[in-house]
């Protein structure tokens, strides 16, 4: 019998409340021979440790998990842990409050088996309760399916801007000390995946959704702290001088800019005090906006804002 992991799913929880046991339930039925769940605990308060430990209890398979328990430390600081300890070949991610869908293990596994590309991306489902899963929208970030070659398809990746790391799942051997940053506590995402790209050679993708991504209320509110805005804005200029991602193929480093410079925009106008633009980030912000006009696939309102960026602080919110 092979005893082979191939597929590690990494996931950090922190005071999940009463949406972590639709995961786990969603988590069980997916540990089929060849996949484990790496589940570590960042220090929770509110009792999510004890229901993963009784679910482990409870579990039929819990020879395929692994749980860990760690000091607070964010949740970058938590994948990087689970990272670590990882046994499978491939690597994915899954956030605490999400499902698993139906074929989400089997379906990965068959590709990887088969294909051994270096990148595997899914298509999801978005809701807020699960009775809608069912009817929900089947969402992808490509057209077509199948093996390609990164750097043919990586561009319209970029453009979608969607770097959350459930909706991807990489080869461990690609690329070595892969890590989220540490201290930054927003858009960690955007500033580790793109690397994932950087490096892969074949990228297979999956016209299926496997994935049930939870939105809350909470998540359209853009309340951030001054010092991830801070860390953003010093991840911006080091693209800018070469100092990160100096290698990215120019035209994925010119859209991650200009994702980058929209996100600078919106966090500016929602942050404590409503802190006004300076003028060398207002010249940036345009320079992104204008450089983009013409450029296909990107939104045009984004465009705009950026190619005017004084005219979000004039508008109402």
């Amino acid at each position: 019998m092979d005893q082979t992991i191939y597929l590690s799913l990494i996931i950090p929880f922190y005071n999940v409340g009463e949406n972590f046991k639709p995961l786990l339930a969603s988590l069980e039925q997916q540990l089929i021979p060849g996949v484990e769940a790496v589940l570590i605990c960042d220090g929770a308060t509110d009792g999510s440790l004890e229901v993963a430990r009784q679910h482990l209890a409870e579990s039929a398979v819990p020879f395929r998990y692994q749980l860990i328990a760690q000091t607070n430390a964010g949740v970058s600081a938590a994948r990087n842990k689970g990272i670590a300890q990882a046994r499978g070949s491939y690597i994915g991610f899954v956030d605490a409050d999400d499902v698993l869908l139906q074929g989400y293990s089997s379906t990965l596994l068959d590709v990887i088996k088969q294909q051994q590309p270096d990148l595997i991306e899914m298509g999801f489902k978005r809701f807020s309760k699960t009775e809608q899963l069912a009817t929900a929208k089947s969402r992808y970030l490509h057209k077509k399916e199948g093996l390609q070659a990164c750097h043919k398809v990586a561009l319209a990746t970029f453009k979608t801007n969607r770097w959350y790391p459930w909706l991807r799942v990489y080869r461990k051997a690609m690329i070595n000390n892969f890590a989220f940053p540490l201290n930054v506590g927003f858009c960690e995402d955007l500033m580790a995946i793109p690397a994932l790209y950087q490096h892969a050679k074949t990228l297979f993708c999956i016209r299926q959704p496997l994935y049930g991504y939870r939105e809350h209320a909470a998540s359209a509110t853009f309340n951030v702290k001054p010092e991830a805005l801070l860390a953003l804005k010093h991840f911006s200029l080091a693209i800018s001088k070469g100092e990160d991602y100096a290698d990215l193929p120019s035209k994925w480093r010119s859209v991650l800019q200009f994702n980058l410079a929209y996100l600078l925009l919106k966090m500016h106008k929602t942050s404590p005090g409503n802190q006004q633009l300076s003028p060398v980030l207002t010249a940036h912000l345009r320079t992104m906006g204008r450089r983009h006009m013409l450029t296909p696939g990107m939104s045009l309102r984004k465009k705009l804002r950026l190619a005017f960026p004084n005219a979000l602080y004039a508008a109402k919110s």
